[in-house]
C-alpha cells in the first residue's frame, strides 16, 4: 500500500474536504445523476448539425456515447463523434454546463500533438454536447488488458505506452495555463494499429460538471488533492502510475491502495516498480516532480527495451498546415475583417482548417471555404456565391516552398471576385 508522508494530524480537523480526501471510506465520489428516462442512442443514418451522418455506435456509457460518423461536407471523411448527455434539470445548471463545454472545447481544439486526437468541430443538440475528433482505428488499453492480460501485460509494452502518454502530458502541462487531463485510465488511452497510443478526453470530465460536494475523476485513479477538488498537473502523474500498476498487475486500482507486485504474484523489474510507486504518493510533494522526470526515468531503465513508433508522416503535413494557417492565412483574414466590417459575417477567425468558412455579404453571401485534406496532402480553397455550389479556386501543398505566396494569391483572387460580385449586385439592384 502507498501511504502519504503526511500524517492525518498535519491537517486542520475542520478541513472537511481534505479529511474526506484522505479517508478512503469517506472520500466523495464523482457525481452520477439519476436519469429520468433511458437515453436513446442515435440510429444509423441520423444527420447531425447538417453534416455528420451516423455510421454506427462504437461504445456507450451512462453519460454518453461514441459514434463513427461521416462528414458529408468533406467527401464523407470518417470521424469519431462523442456525445455527452447533460442530465441537469435546472436551467441555470444547464447554462453553466454549456459555458463549460464551450470553454473546454476551445482549449482542446488548440491542442496539437501526435498522441492527442485532434478536435475538429463541436455543437450542442437538444440536451447533449457533441464534439468531433479524428477517427482512430484501434482499442482502448482496458480492452487490451481484458483480452491479453495474464493477469497483466508485458512491461516493455506498458513502458512504451506510458512514454507516449508522458510525451502528451509534457506538451499539455507546458501550455499556459497548464492543461490537465484529470481522468487518465486505461479506457481513455487508445491503441492504434501503428502501436501509437492516443490520450483521449482531455478536460471532458469537467464539461457536464459534478454535483455540489463531488469531485471530477475516477475512484482509484485520482489522488487526494483531486478528490479535494484541487487537481494539478501532478494529479495526472498519479493517474498514469495507477494505470501502469493496473496494466502490469491486472488489478483495478482502489483509492491509495497499491499492493506490491510480488504480493500479487507478478514479477516486475525492481527499478520500474520503484518508479511507479514514486508516482503514487498520495499528495503532490510525495510524487515524481513532473512528467519530464517521469519520462526520463522510464527511458533510463536498464532492463526494459522500448520501441517507440516512428514519426507519423501525417504530422509533418499537420504541422505545416497549422503553421501556414496561423502565420499567413489568419492575418490575411483578419485584414478582411477590419476592411469589410459590417459586410463580414465571420467576426472571429475559425480555429480549424478541416473546414474553415469565412463569409462576406452584400447582402447576398459570398463565402470562402478552406478545406484541409490529409489524404491528398492539400489545402483546398473554394468560393461559394449565394446558393450556388462551391467552385474551386485552387489548392496549396503546405509543405511547398511556394505555399505562402499561393495562399496570398488565392485570397487576393477571392477578394477580387467578391468586389466584382458586389458591384454586379449593385448594378442589378
Amino acid at each position: 500500500m502507498v501511504f502519504s508522508n503526511r500524517a492525518v494530524s498535519d491537517y486542520d480537523p475542520n478541513d472537511e474536504a481534505l479529511h474526506k480526501a484522505f479517508t478512503r471510506e469517506e472520500a466523495p465520489q464523482p457525481s452520477t445523476p439519476k436519469r429520468s428516462s433511458g437515453k436513446e442512442r442515435l440510429a444509423s443514418g441520423t444527420l447531425l448539425d447538417g453534416r455528420f451522418k451516423v455510421v454506427r455506435l462504437i461504445k456507450a456509457g451512462g453519460m454518453g456515447a461514441v459514434y463513427e460518423v461521416s462528414d458529408r461536407l468533406l467527401n464523407d471523411r470518417t470521424f469519431a463523434l462523442k456525445e455527452m448527455t447533460d442530465l441537469n434539470s435546472d436551467p441555470a445548471e444547464r447554462l453553466a454546463a454549456r459555458d463549460r463545454f464551450i470553454s473546454e472545447i476551445q482549449v482542446m481544439q488548440a491542442l496539437r500533438h501526435p498522441n492527442i486526437p485532434r478536435i475538429t468541430a463541436q455543437f450542442i443538440h437538444e440536451n447533449s454536447f457533441f464534439f468531433v475528433m479524428e477517427f482512430i482505428e484501434g482499442v482502448d488499453l482496458g480492452q487490451v488488458l481484458k483480452e491479453q492480460g495474464s493477469p497483466g501485460l508485458d512491461a516493455h509494452r506498458v513502458v512504451t505506452w506510458a512514454l507516449q502518454v508522458l510525451d502528451a502530458l509534457i506538451y499539455a502541462h507546458g501550455q499556459e495555463p497548464p492543461v490537465t487531463h484529470r481522468d487518465i485510465k486505461p479506457s481513455n488511452i487508445l491503441l492504434g494499429r501503428d502501436d501509437r497510443v492516443r490520450l483521449i478526453d482531455f478536460g471532458i470530465a469537467r464539461v457536464t460538471g459534478p454535483g455540489e460536494g463531488f469531485w471530477i475523476g475516477t475512484p482509484g485513479y485520482a489522488p487526494a488533492e483531486q478528490q479535494a477538488n484541487q487537481p494539478e498537473p501532478s494529479s495526472d502523474l498519479y493517474a498514469l502510475g495507477a494505470t501502469m500498476h493496473e496494466l502490469l498487475s491486472g488489478r483495478k486500482p482502489q483509492d491509495f491502495d497499491f499492493p506490491a507486485f510480488e504480493d500479487l504474484g507478478v514479477q516486475v523489474d525492481a527499478e520500474l516498480a520503484r518508479i511507479i510507486y514514486d508516482s503514487l504518493g498520495t499528495w503532490p510533494e510525495d510524487r515524481i516532480v513532473c512528467a519530464e522526470d517521469f519520462a526520463e526515468r522510464l527511458r533510463n531503465l536498464a532492463n526494459i527495451q522500448v520501441y517507440l513508433p516512428g514519426v507519423d508522416p501525417g504530422q509533418d503535413f499537420e504541422a505545416a498546415a497549422h503553421r501556414l494557417k496561423t502565420e499567413v492565412l489568419d492575418p490575411l483574414l483578419q485584414e478582411l475583417i477590419q476592411r469589410y466590417r459590417n459586410e463580414c459575417h465571420t467576426p472571429h477567425i475559425p480555429k480549424n482548417l478541416e473546414l474553415l468558412q469565412f463569409t462576406l455579404a452584400c447582402p447576398t453571401e459570398f463565402e470562402l471555404q478552406v478545406i484541409k485534406d490529409p489524404d491528398t496532402g492539400e489545402i483546398a480553397f473554394l468560393e461559394k456565391q449565394g446558393i450556388l455550389s462551391p467552385q474551386r479556386l485552387g489548392g496549396v501543398n503546405p509543405l511547398s516552398d511556394q505555399a505562402e505566396s499561393q495562399v496570398r494569391s488565392l485570397i487576393a483572387t477571392f477578394v477580387d471576385n467578391y468586389e466584382n460580385f458586389k458591384n454586379s449586385n449593385w448594378i442589378m439592384g
